[in-house]
């Protein structure tokens, strides 16, 4: 997933340039929902609202950047998890080493 957010968050289109109902700009925008959606559900809805805001000329270059941005918060989501993750395996390999009916007790 992270690898996949990396890849879309280097390949943003001009997204005020660009007109948001071209091929390219609707094919990264779906491809960036779907991914951002995978990680959170809310963050999905919230970058379909910036999306709507593209037709808007007046309201494009904020919706641009607020989609910039909610593909970084997401990728941040997703490197907190992976962080997490990896304590969590430390902890349990470091568990595992202590003896048996030792892991409550403090260790001063």
């Amino acid at each position: 997933m992270a690898n996949e957010l990396d890849q879309l968050r280097q390949s943003v289109p001009d997204l005020v340039r660009l007109d948001p109902l071209s091929a390219e700009v609707r094919d990264w925008l779906d491809r960036a929902h779907e991914a951002v959606k995978r990680v959170d559900k809310a963050e999905g809805v919230i970058f379909r609202m910036h999306q709507r805001y593209l037709m808007n000329p007046t309201e494009k270059t904020v919706a641009a950047a607020e989609l910039t941005e909610t593909l970084d918060r997401v990728a941040r989501i997703t490197a907190m998890w992976k962080l997490r993750s990896q304590i969590l395996n430390a902890i349990e390999r470091v568990q595992a080493l202590m003896p048996e009916g030792r892991e409550d007790e403090p260790t001063h």
